[in-house]
């Protein structure tokens, strides 16, 4: 099958296109965004400018200009339905009306929650886009930015509906989503749980064994509930509950740690004010924003991994971790993936500062226990979420609305 793709949210949808090309299919990959973390080469070095010939760079400064009547469009509507079927993902679910192809759509989160939501966008304060990761690259001298969400969110919503496959989350991750898509009008038969990682890309190696133990965290340091700002409960990372999980072990053991975190999210400033209050700042090394190659680097040099703890998912950054071999930190949500993996989930469990410690202090003091507890997360990520697992079920999916097509012999 020829496979087309729109949409690259954190090169998330990029990793699926790879894990389609390995199963044997051929791939046109369309890049709409000019922010860094959309960019396939942000995440693949061996990926350059100019690009190869199935990587199509559609963008535009006008961030959705592929929406609006236009060569923009045409020129992506052209190369989508040369294909055999489709995967849409961030906006590309509205330019399904057009398609004439089979498509499914490959959710993230602001795709739903904030472009297929009319109460969202009804709630936005004009001084909303600040910095919203799904907004910082949107043209606001063009058109106001809620003026653009809600001429989108209709036909989005569309989209969705008529996906022949919705792929997003487990259901009960993301209890204000699993409402939207249910209002939307997607059934249980459309829908599949899916989350992924590219395990040949974060390979296995072997623990780093620093001198004092090494921390990182790459999740956004975003925490603190803005109404009205478009932030959903994806969003929100409880990054105080990892560091006042990190000042208690502090307080109870005056055994230093050597805490890298990144310079990303809304809340950088409250961040390093909490960490002051905490006694922490002579163990914090910062860094600027980092590409995604980069991160992969620091996993490696880490014995200890922070992902989110508050009522978010473990993402792509908690999988690649884990993937690397390191002890991970988060709330895994285990009530959800326990009963779907039929496994005992190695992630660290924490959702307080209380149990941040309590982990901590078991890991800390161990290298046999980290090294133990790397291997069981390198063995859980590829048992359970590999691309090569989600691309076989989508290209199945895919292939089988596409063999139901009138006309199709």
């Amino acid at each position: 099958m020829k496979i087309g793709f729109y949409g690259n949210a954190n090169n998330y949808p990029f990793m699926l296109a790879r894990a389609v090309q390995r199963l044997g299919h051929e791939v046109v990959f369309l890049i709409a965004s000019r922010e860094r973390l959309n960019r396939p080469e942000n995440l693949y070095g061996e990926i350059t400018l100019p690009y190869p010939p199935w990587i199509i760079d559609v963008s535009h400064r006008f961030r959705w200009h592929c929406l609006v009547p236009g060569l923009g469009r045409h020129k992506v509507l052209e190369q989508l339905n040369a294909c055999d079927a489709v995967i849409l993902n961030e906006e590309g679910p509205a330019l399904a009306p057009q398609l004439r192809v089979p498509y499914a759509v490959l959710l993230t989160g602001s795709d739903v929650e904030v472009f297929a939501n009319p109460a969202l966008a009804a709630s936005l304060r004009p001084q909303a886009f600040k910095r919203p990761v799904w907004a910082r690259d949107l043209s606001r001298r063009i058109l106001p930015v809620s003026l653009i969400l809600r001429q989108l969110i209709r036909p989005q919503r569309a989209g969705i509906k008529g996906a022949s496959t919705v792929a997003f989350l487990p259901e009960g991750l993301v209890p204000n989503a699993d409402r939207l898509l249910k209002e939307i009008g997607v059934t249980p038969e459309q829908r599949i749980g899916v989350q992924f990682t590219d395990c040949g890309l974060a390979p296995y190696t072997p623990p780093a064994l620093n001198a004092t133990v090494r921390i990182f965290s790459a999740t956004r340091l975003t925490w603190l509930a803005e109404p009205g700002t478009g932030l959903t409960p994806l969003d929100l990372k409880g990054s105080d509950i990892m560091l006042r999980g990190l000042g208690e072990f502090w307080r109870k053991t005056r055994q230093p740690l050597d805490i890298h975190l990144v310079k990303k999210g809304r809340h950088v400033a409250q961040t390093m004010e909490l960490a002051a209050q905490l006694e922490l700042t002579d163990q914090i090394t910062w860094h600027e924003e980092m590409n995604q190659r980069e991160v992969l680097v620091q996993f490696r040099a880490a014995d200890i991994v922070f992902e989110q703890l508050g009522q978010s998912a473990v993402g792509m950054a908690g999988l690649d971790a884990m993937s690397t071999g390191r002890p991970l930190i988060a709330n895994g949500r285990p009530e959800i993936f326990e009963p779907l993996t039929g496994q005992s989930s190695p992630i660290r469990q924490a959702r307080t500062a209380e149990a941040v410690c309590a982990q901590l202090t078991e890991l800390v003091f161990s290298s046999p226990k980290r090294l133990k507890v790397g291997l069981a997360s390198r063995g859980y990520v590829e048992a359970h979420f590999s691309a090569e697992s989600a691309a076989r079920r989508l290209v199945t999916a895919l292939a089988g609305s596409a063999n139901s097509m009138p006309g199709h012999s």
